[in-house]
């Protein structure tokens, strides 16, 4: 959503991205942790700090998939916001892994 009103209004796609990502980050952790991953553990700066990190990685694989479908196919505004959705799968997926797979993985381990 940031994004695109952000396109839509003329702001260069790669500082829309970055904006969204931001905005994103801080609210996907505390939804991850509660609600994903049901973490309830307090020790929340260290997870935070591995969860802005990978996400950071995945920003950057984000804006890799935006720039190369945008340079393939133009700037029209709606082939930034097609490369914006295809970027946010990729990342999602990848988010996703990471973090089940090592982020909360002390919580998971306590669970089972």
């Amino acid at each position: 959503m940031i994004f695109s009103v952000m396109t839509l209004m003329n702001v260069n796609y790669n500082l829309a991205s970055t904006a969204a990502f931001l905005v994103a980050v801080t609210q996907n952790f505390s939804l991850n942790k509660k609600w994903t991953f049901k973490d309830h553990n307090s020790q929340e700066n260290n997870k935070f700090i591995k969860y802005v990190s990978l996400n950071f990685l995945s920003f950057l694989g984000n804006l890799l998939v935006l720039n190369l479908v945008v340079y393939s196919f133009g700037e029209d505004k709606l082939i930034q916001i097609l490369g914006q959705l295809i970027g946010i799968g990729v990342a999602m997926g990848f988010n996703f892994l990471v973090s089940y797979l090592f982020i909360f993985k002390k919580f998971k381990e306590e669970v089972e």
